[in-house]
């Protein structure tokens, strides 16, 4: 008898899942529903999108529905919201926007990856015409045809976290004068004090103004739905436009309403085979928290990486494989301005906080021969166990290669290299692209020798 899989939801994680359950059993009945028009494009490229670097918004769509059906057998239907799951009867209640009706949707094997939505202030005024969040491509569609049509010359962002970064840099660049207010006394919270710093410099470097240790407590709404002002407990700011990026959180009320169990950052708890509390209901994606593969606790991480990758777990497994997903370090680049900046692992705070006994150990190095062209200062902290000097963490900023060194560090933190290993590592060197000592095998060795002497290494 024909296996029907049904996967809830699209962009990173549903996708992957109905492709890969597809591939695995082509006999199956595949089947994708999303609530919008979209089922998969690229949403880490949308502020770059209204910076203007991706001039059509056309090339963000990896997959049309049409396409997505044609080159992966899978029927999808769009403007198709799932309302409801009954575990027992194995159906889905599904909302048809088009027709005006609800579907009752049997299934074998139910994959949800229903996403995360963006976290709300609370407000009054959150809701008018200017503002904007940048979460899926319609938002970023929304928000260019807004600065098209009325011109804005003064932005509010609030919230200084990765989004919050390329949005500064995306308006600037458009010559809007941006505020960036934030809760904490640096921006992009979970970085260490010397990277934030650097961060802090790079933004007034451009222009925008950073607002520290700042809530928004009030909008002032004009007659014409529109904010002008942003208050805060401190001062006002005029505006034109206002974009909210204070995070995103697991949209995870439709799988624990079936019953599935949540953790402590509400996303959707499962096994390694992707597998919920549910029988026969897997979950993948920006709805789940992740196993932290250093610190082995349950983290929330709304990555693509990992959703995409979660998502051809619970897609191979629902059709009949066993595929395992080991968990995930938190690899996060982000550009600002001509600052490159990278977070792999645990932070020194992280690491203190899981009971890890952390040193961590400081570096500024060339990223290629000094009297090379676009040769610039890499600073490379690192995060160590300090009675192992196993690696558990590391930030990695500068103007040059600063991004793809991370993704070494990222390698060596997963497979539990200690930074004895790492400073022992055969690095390429050539001129052009790294000195003899590459800045990371600097960063291993002066973190190695101070365990090594039983001394206390450098620290920012």
């Amino acid at each position: 008898m024909k296996r029907r899989i049904l996967v809830i939801g699209g962009v990173a994680a549903g996708p992957a899942a109905a492709a890969k359950a597809k591939r695995v059993d082509s006999s199956a009945e595949v089947i994708l529903v999303e609530s919008g028009e979209h089922i998969s494009y690229g949403i880490c490229e949308l502020p770059y999108f209204i910076g203007g670097e991706v001039k059509d918004p056309g090339r963000l769509i990896v997959y049309t529905p049409e396409r997505f059906e044609m080159e992966k057998g899978v029927v999808v239907k769009t403007l198709h919201r799932a309302e409801s799951i009954h575990p027992l009867r194995r159906l889905v209640e599904v909302r048809d926007f088009e027709r005006s009706v609800v579907l009752e949707i049997p299934y074998d094997r139910l994959i949800v990856a229903t996403g995360s939505r963006p976290k709300r202030l609370g407000i009054a005024g959150e809701d008018a015409r200017n503002v904007f969040t940048v979460k899926s491509y319609p938002h970023a569609l929304a928000l260019e045809r807004f600065i098209a049509e009325s011109h804005p010359r003064k932005a509010v962002i609030i919230g200084a976290g990765y989004i919050g970064m390329e949005m500064a840099e995306s308006l600037a660049v458009r010559g809007i004068e941006c505020v960036l207010i934030h809760r904490h006394d640096l921006p992009m919270w979970g970085l260490e004090q010397g990277t934030r710093e650097a961060v802090a410099e790079e933004l007034s470097a451009h222009g925008v103004r950073f607002v520290a240790k700042s809530e928004v407590i009030g909008f002032d709404v004009s007659g014409d739905l529109l904010v002008k002002r942003v208050r805060t407990q401190n001062e006002s700011f005029d505006c034109d436009l206002v974009i909210v990026s204070i995070g995103v959180e697991p949209e995870s009320t439709l799988a624990a309403t079936a019953g599935a169990r949540c953790g402590s950052h509400h996303g959707i708890l499962t096994d390694r085979r992707q597998v919920t509390s549910v029988g026969n209901i897997y979950a993948a994606g920006d709805c789940c928290e992740v196993r932290n593969v250093v610190s082995q606790k349950w983290m929330y991480a709304p990555l693509a990486t990992i959703a995409a990758r979660q998502g051809r777990v619970a897609g191979e497994n629902a059709a009949g494989g066993s595929a395992i997903f080991r968990g995930a370090l938190r690899s996060i680049a982000v550009r600002v301005f001509s600052l490159e900046v990278a977070r792999v692992g645990l932070s020194s705070h992280e690491a203190k906080e899981h009971g890890f006994d952390a040193v961590t150990g400081h570096i500024e190095a060339n990223s290629r021969i000094p009297f090379f062209a676009g040769n610039a200062k890499v600073h490379v902290t690192t995060v160590a166990e300090k009675r192992t000097g196993r690696l558990l963490g590391a930030n990695v900023y500068g103007r040059d290669g600063a991004v793809l060194r991370a993704n070494t560090l990222a390698l060596a933190i997963q497979q539990r290299l200690s930074a004895r290993d790492l400073a022992e590592t055969d690095l390429i060197y050539s001129p052009p692209f790294s000195p003899l000592w590459d800045p990371l095998l600097i960063a291993a060795s002066r973190l190695n020798k101070p365990m090594r002497d039983n001394e206390k290494p450098d620290s920012d």
